[in-house]
């Protein structure tokens, strides 16, 4: 796809920000992209990268695209020094490198031989990519924090947790820019009732794909809990559910899956 040439915006709700784009050498470009600005400066031989986090939660459903007439002083900028500085860059959305754990609204009770749907939103990293993929940084949109997701200190692993939570109906979700969605099948295949409080979801084993309204989506997800099993079966369906109609694959997993891989998925798990 040819670089779009870059031209000022009003805040945009939801917008293909990931799209190539060709910076001039006249002054500042300014990307905003919930709460995460990105800041873009290109001369003969070097670019400027700066970055900063906004706390105002107005910002987090918009995106903004505007030129700037000189950097802001108040930020630190990074130079890559080049022969010839690259013309074009693309912002990439990428999910998580870790797992996500997402609380649920208050423990869910699965009867044994239900399955239950959420609809999971997880924050994503932006990568910034100039001319012919040359890869310069990578920011999460987000600073999570750090969690532990196991039985104990020696079982488990490292996970992110996201203040957000798992939603049953779609109409629930509030789609914004620095998200991407996963709907998620939970399925109890135990003869005793699941209870839940808390999902981990392996994102990096997930793509990311733009919707036709621009919002960004994972293939669905499908997990099932058996009788005595403190792993739960992974199944990612190789199409996007019922309704929802992708129109381009937008990144490829970190990590490739493995055939039938159990992954450690629910807390708070107990029989009745």
């Amino acid at each position: 796809m040819a670089p779009t040439e870059l031209h000022a915006s009003d805040p945009q709700p939801l917008a293909n920000w990931w799209q190539p784009r060709r910076l001039s050498e006249q002054g500042c470009w300014h990307l905003g992209i919930g709460p995460l600005s990105i800041y873009l400066e290109r001369t003969q031989g070097e670019w400027l990268v700066g970055q900063q986090r906004h706390p105002d939660s107005e910002l987090l459903h918009q995106v903004v695209q505007q030129p700037l007439e000189a950097r802001p002083d108040d930020i630190t900028f990074q130079r890559y020094v080049f022969r010839k500085a690259p013309l074009d860059f693309c912002l990439q959305p990428r999910l998580m490198d870790r797992a996500v754990v997402v609380k649920t609204r208050q423990p869910v009770f699965i009867p044994p031989g239900e399955s239950i749907n959420f609809y999971i939103s997880t924050p994503l990293c932006v990568r910034l990519l100039l001319g012919s993929q040359v890869q310069l940084q990578e920011w999460p949109v987000l600073r999570l924090s750090d969690t532990w997701f196991g039985p104990s200190t020696r079982i488990g692993e490292l996970c992110y947790a996201a203040k957000t939570h798992a939603r049953h109906s779609l109409d629930e979700v509030p789609l914004r820019p620095h998200r991407a969605v996963t709907p998620l099948t939970i399925s109890n295949q135990d003869k005793s009732i699941l209870s839940i409080d808390k999902v981990s979801l392996p994102v990096p084993l997930l793509s990311l794909f733009e919707r036709s309204d621009h919002t960004l989506w994972t293939e669905a997800v499908t997990l099932v809990h058996q009788a005595e099993q403190p792993l739960a079966k992974f199944k990612i369906e190789r199409k996007l559910p019922l309704g929802i109609q992708a129109s381009q694959r937008i990144s490829e997993p970190r990590e490739q899956v493995e055939k039938n891989a159990l992954v450690r998925a629910f807390a708070g798990i107990f029989s009745d």
